[in-house]
């Protein structure tokens, strides 16, 4: 806004005091930038705040592209319009093409925000017109860019006059991010590259490239006219070199990273792969910040240094022509009221278009996501809490949402990934909507009831401490110097984060039911329902059963990277339950060295977790991952297959304790069914002796200690220690190996 009131201020009184007959070309862009810019400001920052989720997005994606669109393109245009012909000499090739140009652009801008939310909840009649305005769009700007070029006829190629060589580097960068913008609309590479680099390497080259390539082009063009002013050519020259290296290597470092996720997110391989395969893409474009801020300090100190007047000097001697010098006379003569009444009749269709984009895109979106909404959403809302409330506002103030989305988009590999497609009425109370174009991290629309708690608040605290490949920044402010000493903020931040998908996940599988009779017709929410899973968070921890035949290989280089990638936080270097995060959990990790696992037990823990406990599941790994993960546990182990002979008498002593206090959980046979297991206050499984075997002494300190954060009291003041031994040896006989002694 503060732009938009500075340019206001800069030409709308010339214009008044001049009038507005017989305009040129970039006098229409400008108008047409501060009008429609006015026009469109609300929509993008006014609205959301009160049309929620979905529909509000429908509206935001209007100021989203127009922002670039209605505002900077015309503006960067206008300057392209006067510099080329100013520093040629010639007239603008074709001034027809150029209004032509000029309201194609603002027909159809306005139509092209919702293709920021291609495969999203939005209804696709309003998609498919995103779409084909983008398509219309490219043409438009190939009339424009066309226009531009021709009239740089002569110049070259590579003009040496240097503010023309910004501009029409200007116009090249203009071509090519157009295009690049109406590819992103088709909906195959818009699958591919939605959420990724790829859109951040297009935003670069829009801002950094073509717009302000153009302003350069501007800047020196009048500066060259101040004679007092002094002027450096050779910096100048070398500052453009630098920009253009520096933004180049840029656009196509993020442009092939963009590409590497997309394949990565598509393939369904571990999120963390793509935060892994990034990380030299974006060293890369951090590197190339060097050349384009050395760029930019050459260029400002070209204009501040050098021969006082040199730039000047430049165009009396003829290298610099006036724009249109002995053409006037060739313009045709058109009445004063005739062009009042162009104007008069062009501008109102430009507003009148304008409103048909704002019903087209935003009310009619609006209409029929409510009915949806009605059709769908449970007759009791559950409403955020106050500490939720404040949550979603840290949530937003800290800017979450520009690496998080919250949309799981109608997409098969959202859908693997994620879960079930995100539906209109589980965003009816988000003012303004999260959705989200931007994906570093997951998308958190099924975040809740995924980690635990505990979890949540240590990754909030150091996120390096339990995902050590994660470049989240911590959050130790909303702490009193400890993750188990979470200060108001820290709560509230978890307890939004926890209201993720809990709606619909409490209205399930009765809810999706009932909706898919509601709505027979709608393909979009049909494919909602219809999803395998609600949540299908590939770490969120399930009961046990269903576990893949999962043997182990050996694989030691492999299995070495996988153990540091992702179990040393927690289990330490050498499992010993020491890492890092050990000390903030509950249950603590365990100490891998001191337990031994049945292959299908093993199997079971890696594909579902532990049940409500910190240990995460591991289904985005391959197959051949989790067995070498496998092998790689399992080789840690030090239990005994054999202590120190136990007698007949010892282990009937253990088996008399065992039945008198353990059976309620373990079950008779040892196996951790036992009828209390369906009401434990803290649901984590206890441990199948059957498949699981302690070493004696960890098995003593777990009955004289207990296991904190878990059913598992402490016996010790409760039993002798002859009777802890005694149990210890019954529990370590009870081990049944697999398959006539496989583990």
């Amino acid at each position: 806004m503060i732009a938009l009131v500075l340019a206001g201020a800069q030409f709308l009184p010339g214009f008044f005091k001049r009038g507005f007959e017989n305009l040129y070309v970039s006098s229409w862009y400008i108008i047409g930038a501060l009008v429609f810019t006015l026009l469109s400001y609300p929509m993008g920052n006014i609205v959301p705040e009160f049309v929620p989720g979905a529909a509000g997005a429908a509206f935001s994606g209007l100021w989203i592209h127009d922002a670039v669109g209605l505002f900077v393109t015309p503006m960067a245009l206008a300057i392209l319009y006067f510099v080329i012909p100013a520093s040629t000499g010639r007239p603008i090739y074709s001034h027809f093409l150029s209004m032509l140009g000029f309201w194609g652009l603002f027909f159809l801008y306005p139509l092209n925000g919702t293709h920021h939310y291609i495969f999203s909840v939005i209804p696709m009649e309003t998609q498919a017109t995103a779409i084909a305005a983008s398509f219309l769009l490219g043409v438009v700007v190939l009339i424009v860019v066309s226009n531009l070029m021709l009239s740089q006829r002569g110049a070259g190629w590579f003009p040496k006059e240097i503010s023309l060589r910004f501009a029409s580097m200007a116009v090249v960068f203009y071509l090519i991010v157009s295009l690049q913008g109406s590819m992103q609309a088709n909906m195959s590479l818009n699958q591919l590259t939605h959420f990724t680099d790829w859109v951040i390497g297009h935003s670069h080259l829009a801002m950094l490239g073509f717009a302000t390539f153009a302003s350069i082009a501007g800047i020196i063009h009048a500066w060259q006219r101040l004679p007092e002013m002094p002027y450096n050519a050779s910096l100048i020259n070398l500052s453009y070199w630098l920009l253009f290296v520096g933004i180049s290597l840029m656009v196509i470092d993020l442009t092939i990273g963009g590409l590497v996720q997309g394949q990565l997110w598509q393939s369904g391989a571990p999120w963390l792969d793509s935060v892994r395969q990034s990380q030299p893409y974006w060293i890369m474009r951090s590197f190339s910040a060097i050349p384009i801020t050395a760029g930019f300090i050459l260029l400002a100190y070209g204009l501040v240094s050098g021969e006082v007047g040199a730039g000047n000097q430049a165009a009396e001697a003829g290298l610099l022509p006036d724009l249109m010098s002995g053409n006037e006379s060739n313009l045709p003569h058109t009445s004063a009221g005739a062009v009042r009444l162009s104007y008069i009749v062009a501008s109102v269709a430009g507003v009148v278009f304008f409103v048909f984009s704002v019903s087209l895109l935003g009310l009619l979106p609006n209409r029929v996501l409510q009915q949806q909404t009605a059709s769908l959403a449970p007759v009791a809302p559950l409403m955020l809490t106050a500490s939720e409330e404040r949550g979603r506002g840290l949530y937003a103030r800290e800017g979450c949402a520009y690496c998080h989305s919250q949309q799981v988009r109608y997409t098969d590999a959202d859908t693997a990934r994620f879960g079930a497609p995100s539906l209109a009425w589980e965003g009816r109370f988000d003012y303004p909507h999260m959705l989200g174009t931007r994906r570093i991290g997951p998308d958190l629309a099924r975040a809740g009831n995924t980690r635990s708690k505990q979890w949540q608040l240590l990754h909030l605290y150091a996120p390096r401490t339990v995902v050590p490949d994660s470049i989240m920044p911590g959050y130790p402010e909303f702490f009193a110097g400890s993750a188990q000493q979470p200060q108001r903020e820290a709560l509230d931040l978890v307890a939004y984060i926890e209201t993720l998908g809990k709606a619909r996940e409490l209205a399930w599988p009765e809810g999706d039911a009932a909706g898919k009779l509601a709505l027979p017709d709608d393909l979009w929410a049909q494919m909602s329902f219809d999803a395998p899973e609600l949540n299908a968070h590939p770490a969120r921890t399930r009961p046990r059963g269903g576990a893949p035949d999962i043997r182990p290989i050996n694989n030691a280089e492999k299995a070495a990277v996988l153990w540091v990638e992702n179990c040393v936080s927690c289990h330490g270097v050498d499992g010993k339950g020491d890492g890092p995060a050990a000390e903030y959990l509950t249950p603590a990790p365990i100490n891998l060295t001191q337990h031994q696992y049945r292959t299908d037990l093993l199997a079971d823990i890696l594909w579902n977790g532990v049940y409500s406990s910190s240990m995460p599941a591991w289904r985005d790994h391959t197959l051949e991952n989790l067995s070498a993960l496998m092998s790689k546990v399992q080789g840690l182990s030090e239990v005994e297959s054999t202590s120190e002979p136990v007698n007949d008498a010892q282990l009937q002593r253990g088996e008399l304790v065992y039945q008198s206090n353990c059976t309620e959980c373990h079950g008779s046979a040892g196996a951790g069914d036992g009828f209390a297991v369906v009401n434990l206050p803290l649901p984590i499984p206890p441990t199948d002796f059957t498949r699981e075997r302690l070493t004696l002494d960890e098995s003593l300190r777990v009955l004289q200690n207990g296991v904190a954060g878990t059913s598992m009291a402490p016996w010790g003041d409760r039993l002798s220690m002859a009777d802890m031994e005694a149990v210890s040896h019954f529990l370590r006989s009870l081990y049944q190996p697999a398959n006539g002694g496989e583990l």
